[in-house]
């Protein structure tokens, strides 16, 4: 039996992973663990292990890791105890290999814990750029200290050759944000009346998430503008979940609370990753610079707005308009015109249509974990062209 951790921080990564990790318990061939940690065990955030535990995910290991600071010092100082905890709980299970998706800071410290410990890594999203958040160069990062990579298209694929990754530990697969659209139940209609509590159910329906921007454009994190523009907009009902633990979030959480009372806005700390595709499924408009707006709400033909520079790199879909803070009130009216949204439904996903759990469970079972030997920096034929 090879045995196989899985790490998950926060709510968005664990939407991504759950379907890989419940084809992993059922697979004859491994024994897995899965180390929840970050946001998952912090009440501010919505406690979202439960949420592992209402999925069926089984043998879950608690980390502790996450300071109640949200500042800079704070998120660096949790990354220097992610990695001392991960260092323990990682020893205690004798891991073939580690699996990671993305690019948090507490994915890094797993990465790092599970390299000095000699354990395999495996990297899902690697090779993507996101020059609006310190993510970037902790996911490039990451791909460094892998021995087996998941991107989720070949222009990802072609950017790990460029950091010296061999061609044969790269498997393109898509990426599980699709594969969740895909197959992942959808929530009843009851657990969506529990946070759609707005006056008019009518009216077009806004999801809005918002994260914080950690690398360059500091001025992205005064959200005012974004708050006035929901205030003023009651022609909408805006959907808002709250910003992952990093910088000025909590600043962001405070905002948000303030329009609480709106009778077109529902403010919810996590929906979940079910009850969160199945809001997006019926919204006319994703709004924020989440990459699930990029990612995931091409899938579904759904207008984004994507605000700012936090996912500027990244491949976009004709559905996503990019703008600026100042910009959102003519954004929306774009997104929700009928020329616009006629133009989403012929719509293309850069990142693939699905079965990516599939593949990543096939391609783990072939491969020796035990055997992975490190590999030659990858020298590819054009790079000094």
């Amino acid at each position: 039996m090879k045995k196989i951790g899985i790490v998950t921080g926060t709510r968005a990564d664990f939407g991504l992973l759950c379907r890989t990790i419940l084809l992993l318990q059922s697979h004859g061939d491994f024994d897995t663990y899965t180390f929840a940690c970050g946001t998952h065990l912090s009440p501010e955030y919505g406690l979202t292990i439960d949420e592992l535990r209402d999925s069926g995910v089984e043998n879950i290991v608690t980390v502790e890791m996450l300071l109640s600071s949200a500042s800079k010092v704070g998120v660096a100082k949790s990354t220097g105890l992610a990695t001392i905890s991960f260092a323990d709980a990682f020893s205690q299970h004798n891991l073939d290999c580690i699996l990671l998706l993305g690019d948090r800071f507490e994915t890094f410290a797993a990465a790092q814990a599970a390299l000095f410990l000699g354990v395999s890594i495996a990297h899902i999203h690697g090779g993507e750029v996101t020059e609006g958040a310190f993510d970037d160069a902790l996911r490039h990062s990451i791909s460094k200290m892998a021995d087996i990579h998941f991107p989720a298209a070949q222009v990802f694929a072609r950017r790990l050759m460029q950091l010296g990754e061999q061609p044969s530990r790269i498997f393109v697969v898509g990426a599980p944000g699709i594969d969740n659209i895909m197959s992942a139940p959808r929530a009843s209609q009851q657990q969506l009346d529990a946070v759609l509590t707005f006056a008019d159910h009518t009216a077009p329906l806004v999801l809005v998430t918002y994260h914080p921007v950690t690398r360059g454009a500091s001025a992205e994190n005064d959200i005012t503008a974004l708050v006035d523009v929901v205030k003023e907009r009651t022609d909408l009902n805006f959907m808002i979940t709250y910003p992952n633990a990093d910088g000025e979030g909590a600043e962001m959480i405070a905002q948000w609370q303030t329009l609480s009372a709106l009778p077109h806005v529902s403010v919810c700390p996590s929906l979940g990753f079910k009850r969160y595709l199945s809001v997006m499924e019926r919204a006319s408009c994703v709004l924020g610079n989440s990459s699930s707006g990029v990612i995931e709400a091409p899938s579904f033909k759904v207008p984004t707005i994507n605000i700012g520079t936090r996912q500027q790199g990244r491949p976009k879909s004709c559905t996503v308009i990019d703008c600026q803070l100042s910009e959102v009130h003519s954004a929306l009216n774009k997104a929700l015109s009928p020329e616009f949204v006629m133009s989403c439904q012929s719509a293309e996903n850069p990142y693939g249509s699905g079965n990516t759990a599939k593949k990543i469970v096939s391609i783990l079972a072939d491969i020796d974990l035990q055997q992975l030997q490190p590999q030659p920096f990858y020298q590819s034929e054009n790079a000094y062209e």
